[in-house]
């Protein structure tokens, strides 16, 4: 795995009902192999404008991504997983994306 991969991984619902979800991997967490990501989501309509990042049919990466929906990366819905809960690579976003993603979490952050 690396940064700007698109990966699933087992999401527990407030229910309890665990779904497949995707996400971007952001980065390694030392020193366990964990990682870093933002959800995915194709809840569209819930975009924070100059937030999160929506990918559709006319973003470049698009493709790439194994998205088969529009969807939003939503860029401040961050959490840590283990190396095991990820059920692997589905795509990926590409260096101009994930830098995009990274400044719009700094700029988030500030």
């Amino acid at each position: 795995m690396k940064p700007g991969d698109v990966v699933r991984w087992t999401f527990v619902q407030g229910d309890g009902q665990r779904k497949f979800r995707p996400a971007i991997v952001i980065g390694a967490v030392p020193p366990f192999n964990d990682w870093l990501v933002c959800a995915v989501s194709s809840q569209v309509q819930r975009e924070v404008k100059g937030l999160d990042l929506l990918i559709d049919e006319l973003h470049p990466d698009f493709h790439r991504t194994g998205l088969r929906v529009a969807s939003v990366i939503r860029v401040a819905q961050l959490t840590t997983l283990p190396d095991k809960a990820i059920q692997g690579a589905v795509g990926a976003i590409g260096p101009a994306t994930l830098d995009l993603l990274k400044a719009r979490l700094r700029e988030w952050l500030k």
